[in-house]
């Protein structure tokens, strides 16, 4: 998850002039063609924001509401997982993934249903509405995912190249005043500003193509997750890790890559000092961590 030939509908706000750092966040016209025109009141053109920590701004740097370094990110996720799965045959699709009891096909279904998923909402805040993410609960998300594991790969490619598509007219047709006053509703977080919705779909992409498991059709392993996308997953896993603490354990993180950092209140001291990405793969619930380390609850 070859390379698409066609070009791809850029992300809103990614300034044309950087084309070059600007080359992996293209996108092409999906099944549908090109987004519409967003008209005057579209904000773009606006340097990224410091937040993810990964474009310091400059002397002309501008705060918006826009959440241009996370669609940009996710962007280049999207295209990275578009090239992937045009190298995954019906035969690839039958093989277990890196999830326990998920197969290749269980895990690109869940991506573009993840992905309509959060066109529904991108497109009920656009016209002042809310959406629930999966409307019929976590019983259509299991029956939808269940739902592919048979499909041929030409259909799961299809899939998803129009899921990814239909998402990213929505974000380009999204108003300003939608990014500022607009939400979705997750089973996970509940209302969800749609800065933080772009995130999710960032987060799923960035780590569910390392869970694929596909590295001998050129797929990623957990080096080569985005920086960008690094920086930011850090900031908000760390953020919820007090509550999946047992409460009698305090952890310090200290990764030697980035400052250290004390989460919790218990009298017990755990230290975990590995490298950021080993500590993400560890807090994210993909790897067990050493027999030491605290038990987690769920990561959300």
């Amino acid at each position: 998850m070859a390379a698409p030939s066609s070009p791809r509908p850029s992300v809103i706000g990614v300034p044309e002039a950087d084309a070059d750092a600007a080359a992996d966040r293209e996108f092409g016209p999906g099944p549908g063609g090109p987004g519409p025109d967003p008209g005057p009141a579209q904000e773009a053109g606006i340097e990224p924001s410091a937040s993810s920590a990964a474009w310091p701004p400059g002397p002309d740097y501008l705060p918006s509401v826009v959440p241009h370094d996370r669609l940009a990110g996710c962007a280049a996720a999207h295209r990275r997982l578009l090239d992937l799965v045009e190298r995954v045959d019906d035969d690839v699709l039958r093989r277990p993934s890196g999830l326990p009891g998920w197969t290749v096909a269980h895990l690109l279904t869940h991506l573009a249903r993840n992905a309509e998923s959060h066109s529904g909402m991108v497109e009920a805040a656009t016209g002042g509405d809310v959406r629930d993410q999966y409307p019929g609960g976590q019983e259509q998300r299991d029956r939808d995912i269940a739902a592919g594991r048979d499909l041929p790969a030409a259909t799961v490619r299809a899939e998803v190249a129009a899921a990814v598509a239909r998402l990213e007219r929505a974000w380009d047709a999204v108003h300003v005043d939608a990014w500022r006053t607009g939400f979705g509703r997750v089973s996970t977080y509940g209302v969800t500003t749609l800065a933080d919705l772009v995130f999710l779909r960032w987060r799923e992409t960035e780590i569910h193509l390392v869970d694929l498991a596909l590295a001998d059709l050129g797929g990623p392993g957990w080096a080569d997750l985005s920086p960008a996308y690094v920086e930011v997953e850090w900031a908000w896993t760390v953020r919820g890790l007090p509550s999946r603490l047992p409460p009698e354990v305090t952890v310090l993180l200290a990764p030697g890559d980035r400052p250290s950092t004390a989460v919790g209140r218990g009298e017990e001291l755990v230290v975990v000092d590995v490298p950021t990405i080993p500590a993400l793969a560890w807090l994210t619930g993909r790897d067990p961590g050493r027999p030491d380390w605290p038990e987690l609850g769920p990561w959300t």
